[in-house]
């Protein structure tokens, strides 16, 4: 999309197609119909990958599994009282002594707790119900061999990525979010951010906006 000099790489909603460019952007138009999608897109929760400290040595080849892996969404703008919603899947013992896979929707605080380490953020989204969905609808493999968080990490956000409908503007490789994720939690592990021999405002939690390559938080 491009308008007044600058380019905007987004996913129109479905009800403007009908629009035609020229009607879109008439003078006469711009104001009510662009000022509109353009706060809209505006103020849309984010989605984020989010770290967790977890006990036990990696076993996966690039040790994703030094850490707990989840999605988390929350909105653009965080204040103190922010709320936001933590997807992710967890083990737990069931009655016969086994363990087994389970999905969890949980609210959550978007402040720093002792177990977040890092949040990445991803991607904005456009329709936070069918987002919902289909994480809800993403296979929990319970017993396949070598499946875990970081595999139902993986397998959401490439079902998200399918559905044009959720998302917009977002980072759409899994080695990307995977690599990005990781070298910002080891480099937050080598500034001292989680030994408390830092100089860090620990309410909030280390942010990384991967779809502009800076930091949010430090």
């Amino acid at each position: 999309m491009y308008h007044s000099g600058f380019y905007m790489k987004v996913r129109f909603p479905q009800y403007l197609n009908r629009f035609p460019p020229h009607i879109l952007y008439r003078s006469s138009l711009i104001s009510p119909i662009f000022i509109s999608l353009t706060q809209m897109l505006i103020d849309k929760d984010r989605i984020y990958i989010a770290l967790y400290a977890r006990g036990g040595a990696p076993t996966m080849i690039n040790k994703e599994d030094m850490y707990h892996w989840a999605l988390l969404i929350g909105p653009k703008i965080e204040n103190e009282k922010a709320k936001g919603t933590r997807f992710h899947v967890k083990e737990r013992l069931v009655a016969t002594g086994q363990r087994q896979w389970f999905y969890d929707e949980l609210p959550v605080s978007l402040h720093a707790t002792n177990m977040l380490l890092v949040r990445v953020k991803i991607g904005k989204i456009l329709d936070n119900k069918r987002l919902r969905k289909v994480l809800r609808n993403c296979p929990i493999r319970q017993g396949e061999q070598d499946w875990n968080c970081v595999s139902w990490v993986k397998e959401a956000l490439e079902a998200l990525w399918r559905n044009e409908k959720v998302l917009g503007t977002a980072i759409t490789d899994w080695d990307k979010v995977r690599d990005g994720a990781m070298s910002f939690c080891q480099r937050k592990i080598d500034q001292h951010r989680f030994d408390g021999k830092g100089n860090f405002d620990m309410k909030m939690p280390p942010t990384l906006c991967l779809l502009e390559g800076k930091e949010l938080i430090p």
